[in-house]
């Protein structure tokens, strides 16, 4: 989207978002319009790489395959932010939008934290039934 988007952009471009009432920078087109891209690159590497060195543990193997669909889980909702981030920069640089949807962003960030019990309550319950999971 943003590669897309990039050679259709005005010439004024935002850089940073009015997220909590900051002011939105913006800056003459230049490739740090890809800022935000290469940090969802680098997170996403950073958490694969940390979802499958502690998922290789053999501390309590049950637990590796609950691990890993909460973490691949939360990796989709992290992506649905960044690519919220980079749509509303290219919505702000056409002057469509203001900033962040507000909602859609706290809303994302809430389905995380929600995910956090839900899958602890996974886990007492495999705890429980561990003889039919084999």
């Amino acid at each position: 989207m943003a590669f897309y988007a990039y050679s259709r952009l005005p010439q004024k471009i935002p850089i940073w978002l009015n997220f909590f009432g900051q002011q939105t920078i913006m800056i003459d087109k230049s490739p740090l319009f890809f800022l935000y891209l290469l940090a969802q690159a680098l997170f996403i590497i950073l958490f694969l790489v940390m979802t499958k060195k502690i998922s290789s543990r053999k501390i309590v193997p049950w637990k590796a395959p609950i691990f890993k669909e909460y973490a691949y889980l939360i990796l989709i909702f992290f992506n649905l932010i960044f690519i919220h981030i980079q749509k509303s920069l290219i919505l702000v640089a056409h002057q469509v939008a203001q900033g962040v949807d507000r909602y859609y962003f706290y809303l994302l960030f809430g389905i995380i934290l929600v995910l956090i019990p839900y899958y602890r309550i996974r886990i007492r319950l495999f705890i429980r039934k561990p003889e039919e999971t084999k």
